[in-house]
């Protein structure tokens, strides 16, 4: 099969398109034939060498923990999935990634992938779906009627996220540039602020209950300013800095996802009943990866990035 390999840490001149093995399965596993993959920042990260520390990895190893496609053999132990299902699903990150023609998953990370949508779309959801849930809900219990600050809005995280926080009842506030207004009003947003032209901090006092940061760094320190006392900021891109969060009376957590494929069961019930729908930026060929990479790596995609496998 073919699959994006990357041998060492580096840009994007270490990734190849290249025919390696099928992956091997035993009687708990199942083998995908994945149809569409999306991109992701744990993708650069993992190939850049940032998350080393945190994911250690033995090379080579297959990209890609976001993916859609259609169950072509089962093991004798699996009972949820038969042959010919369409799935979806965010796998452990192992060797043995999405970027490829075949993959092999186990039951507990995938689900059956909403009969209303494409692969492609199917692609999309499951990390952003998973992280805005267990974000907003698990760690933040946000409520109905709670102020909740979503940076970028715009992006695959963000565009989920606005869904689901205004799905509860949520005053629902995101940054974002001002070309994405009515974008972001159409997801359910009720406060866009231009992060081009305003500080948002000056804009919103100490009057927010939750913040769902992804961008990190000087902006997760500004955010700190925001939130009302015992707020809390759930922070999926940089870890934060708990001393400055007790200094401003505030809670600071850190999101690291796993595989869920019972939570990718409700989310399918969200998008049949039209209370969810996914956000696909742009789709590019597998051929064209590197493309693909560059954009993801820009910071300047609307939605998901998404690669046509087969």
């Amino acid at each position: 099969m073919k699959a994006l390999r990357i041998n060492n840490y580096g840009t994007s001149s270490v990734m190849n398109i290249e025919e390696i093995d099928l992956p091997e399965t035993d009687n708990s596993m199942m083998l995908i034939k994945v149809h569409a993959s999306s991109v992701n920042p744990l993708d650069w990260k993992i190939r850049n060498g940032e998350l080393q520390d945190l994911i250690p990895i033995d090379f080579p190893i297959t990209l890609g923990w976001d993916f859609a496609g259609v169950v072509i053999k089962t093991g004798k132990d699996v009972k949820q999935f038969k042959i010919g299902d369409k799935v979806y699903g965010r796998p452990e990150v192992t060797n043995n990634g999405s970027h490829a023609e075949y993959i092999a998953v186990k039951e507990y990370e995938i689900a059956h992938m909403p009969q209303s949508i494409t692969f492609e779309e199917a692609a999309s959801l499951p990390i952003a779906c998973i992280t805005a849930w267990e974000a907003l809900f698990k760690i933040a219990e946000l409520k109905p009627n709670q102020r909740v600050l979503i940076h970028a809005g715009s992006g695959s995280l963000g565009s989920i996220a606005i869904q689901l926080a205004k799905h509860i009842g949520a005053y629902v506030i995101t940054t974002a540039s001002s070309e994405n207004e009515q974008f972001l009003k159409s997801l359910g947003a009720d406060e866009i602020i231009d992060y081009k032209r305003y500080k948002f901090e000056d804009i919103l006092g100490k009057s927010v209950d939750v913040v769902l940061d992804s961008i990190g760094y000087n902006v997760q320190e500004r955010s700190y300013k925001v939130l009302k006392q015992n707020g809390i900021l759930v922070a999926v891109n940089t870890l934060p800095d708990k001393n400055s969060a007790i200094e401003y009376g505030i809670r600071a957590e850190f999101l690291s996802i796993k595989p869920n494929g019972k939570l990718l069961k409700l989310i399918s019930d969200l998008i049949e009943n039209g209370n969810l729908k996914p956000i696909v930026g742009q789709i590019f060929n597998f051929e064209d990866l590197a493309d693909a990479f560059n954009l993801s790596e820009s910071g300047n995609a609307r939605g998901k990035i998404v690669l046509t496998i087969q």
